[in-house]
């Protein structure tokens, strides 16, 4: 009996077009693919970079794309520059002229209408969130509860902000985030996003629910796990 033919997406080559420094902690990489030419990429989508260890070993990190520019094939990848693993390296070394391989575009993320959108993540989220709000182009109310390190992390999303400084707490709990959504009462038919730590985002689907929202309306995507930060998306760390 034949072994399942196993499909994998097929790897393309890109350069580094341009960096810029967006905050202490985040730094925009631009790659630029002629794959990538005529791509229309939706909201949230992101590309798995192959990258390498000090070993040698091959690993696999994951970014959001921020934006696309299908006419020029460049995407922009906000990396959040965090431990000491292969994508924060990368995304604190990249400079113009650098080859990278990835794969992608790949998301599972359908954008629906809504009568309100209610975003909810960390810093690992920030690409994902803003380019939701973005795509929703204020025609439809969208809330988003952003909890980082302090407002030296803040970017700018088109959205109605509600910022949750850490401080010193560890990240990826679910307390600060569950903390800042006491009070909300979602109207029907909302939508809701929960992207950062992984158990901490799944820990929150009840508390959405708890405020009115659907089991089946919320979105979770888990970006990194507590113990792993360098598994962070947004892809942030790397």
């Amino acid at each position: 009996m034949s072994s399942p033919l196993v499909r994998r997406s097929p790897a393309h080559r890109a350069a580094v077009t341009a960096t810029e420094q967006l905050t202490p902690r985040m730094r925009r990489v631009t790659i630029q693919s002629d794959a990538m030419r005529a791509v229309q990429v939706r909201p949230a989508q992101d590309v798995e970079l192959l990258l390498r260890e000090e070993s040698g070993r091959r690993v696999k990190r994951r970014y959001t794309i921020r934006y696309a520019r299908p006419d020029t094939g460049e995407l922009d990848l906000d990396v959040l520059l965090h431990g000491d693993g292969p994508g924060a390296r990368w995304g604190a070394a990249a400079q113009p002229g650098d080859e990278v391989e990835f794969q992608g575009p790949r998301g599972k993320l359908e954008l629906r209408s809504a009568t309100w959108h209610l975003l909810v993540g960390d810093e690992s989220a920030l690409p994902a969130i803003a380019t939701i709000c973005e795509a929703l182009g204020g025609r439809e109310p969208a809330v988003a509860v952003i909890e980082v390190q302090d407002e030296a992390d803040e970017l700018p999303v088109p959205a109605d902000v509600r910022w949750v400084h850490r401080g010193e707490t560890p990240a990826g709990g679910a307390d600060l985030l569950g903390n800042a959504l006491e009070g909300l009462k979602a109207p029907s038919s909302a939508q809701g996003y929960l992207m950062g730590e992984t158990r901490a985002m799944v820990k929150l689907r009840t508390v959405l629910e708890a405020h009115g929202i659907e089991h089946d309306a919320i979105f979770v995507k888990g970006y990194w796990n507590v113990g792993r930060p360098d598994r962070l998306a947004g892809r942030a760390p790397g």
